[in-house]
């Protein structure tokens, strides 16, 4: 690296001390062959941004936000290369997934995990980052640019949903009211 020493130190703080969560972060949101890159890609921003990078908690949720740009231009990408594929009749039948992919599926409750596909991206957002990340409305306002309550109100519209996708009645949506994959905190 190429900088001052206090810049150094910043970035290899923040590389150090939210690795982690931002690789989980890209792993359920992009094929698992992409996650490398997708998790440099998330620090190279932040290495050319680390004069902006806030402090404290509020670093998380910058990672967060910069990690979201970086999988949705992944996620376009692979859809046009997709398009691409479609265009030059080059696609052929669909692979089986890589072994390393069938693990981390199986860890995950199948049932959430399809009835979340079922939804609209913007709900499938705003769910993984208040369940999987476990942020607060208020982070979560933070990391999407909108206001505390307009996270309430979709991600209440967002669970509403997903409850409906699950074929939940109002007497079971209590019980199961915020699912979560087994090994990601849940495992009920």
């Amino acid at each position: 690296m190429t900088g001052s020493p206090r810049t150094n130190a910043k970035f290899r703080n923040l590389y150090d001390e939210h690795f982690a969560p931002i690789r989980s972060y890209c792993l359920r949101r992009v094929p698992v062959s992409e996650v490398g890159d997708a998790v440099a890609d998330v620090f190279l921003v932040v290495w050319r941004r680390i004069a902006e990078a806030p402090d404290g908690d509020d670093a998380r949720l910058w990672l967060y936000g910069i990690a979201r740009n970086v999988t949705r231009n992944a996620n376009r990408s692979a859809r046009r290369r997709a398009r691409l594929s479609g265009r030059l009749g080059q696609i052929g039948p669909r692979p089986d997934p890589d072994p390393e992919m069938q693990v981390v599926r199986r860890s995950e409750d199948e049932e959430v995990l399809d009835a979340l596909a079922r939804l609209r991206p913007a709900d499938r957002e705003i769910l993984r980052l208040s369940v999987w990340e476990e942020l607060t409305n208020t982070e979560i306002a933070k990391v999407l640019d909108i206001e505390p309550h307009a996270v309430t109100m979709r991600l209440g519209r967002a669970r509403n949903r997903l409850a409906e996708r699950l074929g939940m009645t109002g007497a079971t949506r209590g019980a199961r009211a915020h699912p979560r994959p087994a090994g990601e905190g849940g495992g009920r």
